[in-house]
């Protein structure tokens, strides 16, 4: 953004902003299948990951506002490769996202049309899955407006429904006298028996609380940022954590869902409510048709965006092949070979027998690639912090020792829940278990020789330019 032509953000727009790159109302049903204890969950992940996150990138955002990003400042602390390694780790994770996304569409067309048969039939929704996806990435190929005109009418849609149906619906059986569906005591609220399935909910949890660092290729754009940062993540993460806990709370109030239930707990939600407020209509095939346009209108900006910013940050070192841009300015070869990994994974994940449970071996795949390049940015923050002593920071952490403690309070829950992710749950299958394990290595094996194609081409092209 150009600071010069556009107007500084106070702590009520960089509020704003932060709420909507964060907040993700998907998010509470699937916290609500681990019972009263997600309250404490996620208060946890706030205080352990969320704010120390928060106050890292504010720091670094401040710092560096002409670097913007991730991979600029991990390359200012640990050079070129690094830099190169965490933009790529940003756009693989997307290749197990997209999946968990478009398995979520064919949900919600079932809902839409009233076919809830196709949830179950395994091979037909990957097929769905796999048109949608395809039909959106050679139109954004094209530079289709047609994505941001269903954006702008039903991504707001996509919110404000779930967000009346959720908080409504549960205000009016708590007070109205209706008995819970969920026991909340101190007992339940408070995890008893740490079980590993119990604790693992808590990386994607802290998964929900992923995407501040977003922030920092608007810091040259905030007003007074010493002052204006710190309230603005003050706000954010009071609005945030309120959200997703009197959300989780309203939830399980009403139904009481179950780990394999995740991928329609929304949707029987919505059919509590029609039974009990005797609608005319099903709210479900309102809440499915939402859904559908929201996500389909988002979805040609969550294929491009990751692609553009992995072009951007490796256009110097990645093969020629992969930096090529069609007519419309747009990185193709980048978003074709996204499309090519995306389409494999789909097809992998119809061999999982429910849909619950691909989405949630795609989740913890995604938290697993999205959360590896959190480290780089957390030890870069850490290297910057002790070695650069000459450039202003505008907003820091005003003593060395609590700097450092923030950094290690993140480094310990980002390292913990990339443990916690690698750590198969009771009755995991091998079909489930092997990708978490396979991917990251295999991705990290690939970005590691694209690396060196890359650099090895642009040494030969300076010696022959020489």
């Amino acid at each position: 953004m150009n600071t010069a032509s556009t107007k500084k953000l106070g702590v009520l727009g960089l509020s704003i902003i932060s709420v909507n790159t964060i907040l993700g109302l998907k998010n509470i049903p699937y916290a609500a299948t681990v019972g009263p204890s997600a309250i404490l969950f996620w208060v946890i992940a706030a205080l352990l990951y969320f704010i120390p996150l928060s106050l890292i990138i504010a720091e670094l955002a401040t710092s560096y506002p002409e670097q913007g990003g991730v991979s600029a400042w991990v390359n200012r602390a640990f050079g070129q490769r690094a830099s190169f390694l965490s933009s790529w780790f940003y756009w693989v994770a997307n290749f197990t996202y997209y999946p968990s996304l478009l398995l979520g569409i064919t949900v919600n067309i079932s809902y839409a049309i009233n076919q809830p048969a196709i949830i179950d039939n395994t091979w037909l929704r990957t097929i769905i899955a796999l048109t949608i996806f395809w039909v959106v990435t050679l139109l954004t190929l094209r530079g289709t407006k047609m994505s941001e005109k269903l954006a702008a009418i039903g991504t707001p849609i996509g919110l404000v429904v779930p967000v009346i149906l959720i908080f409504g619906f549960g205000a009016y059986s708590i007070f109205s006298g209706n008995p819970s569906a969920t026991e909340f005591t101190a007992k339940t609220i408070t995890p008893n028996s740490l079980s590993l399935d119990t604790i693992m909910f808590l990386s994607t949890l802290m998964f929900a609380f992923a995407g501040m660092e977003m922030l920092g290729t608007i810091a040259g754009d905030v007003k007074n940022p010493q002052k204006t940062f710190p309230k603005a993540i003050g706000i954010t993460s009071a609005i945030i954590a309120v959200v997703y806990i009197l959300g989780t709370i309203a939830f399980q109030f009403v139904v009481n869902i179950k780990p394999d239930q995740t991928a329609t707990a929304l949707y029987l939600f919505a059919d509590k409510a029609t039974a009990e407020f005797h609608l005319p209509f099903q709210l479900s095939q309102v809440l499915g048709i939402c859904f559908v346009i929201s996500i389909i209108g988002a979805l040609s900006f969550l294929i491009l965006n990751p692609s553009v910013m992995f072009y951007e940050s490796g256009k110097n070192v990645l093969p020629k092949i992969l930096t090529k841009t069609n007519k419309a300015n747009m990185p193709s070869n980048l978003i074709l070979w996204q499309s090519a990994g995306v389409s494999v994974i789909l097809l992998f994940s119809g061999f999982i027998p429910t849909i619950s449970s691909a989405l949630n071996m795609l989740t913890f795949m995604a938290t697993l690639a999205f959360f590896i390049p959190y480290v780089y940015l957390i030890l870069a923050y850490i290297k910057l912090r002790r070695n650069d002593k000459t450039t202003v920071r505008p907003f820091k952490i005003k003593s060395t020792f609590m700097a450092y403690v923030v950094a290690g309070a993140a480094l310990f829950s980002v390292i913990g829940t990339i443990a916690l992710t690698l750590i198969p749950a009771p009755h995991t299958t091998i079909s489930e278990y092997a990708p978490l394990v396979v991917g990251p290595i295999l991705f990290a094996g690939l970005g590691l020789w694209f690396y060196q194609l890359g650099t090895k081409e642009t040494r030969t092209q300076l010696k022959k330019a020489s």
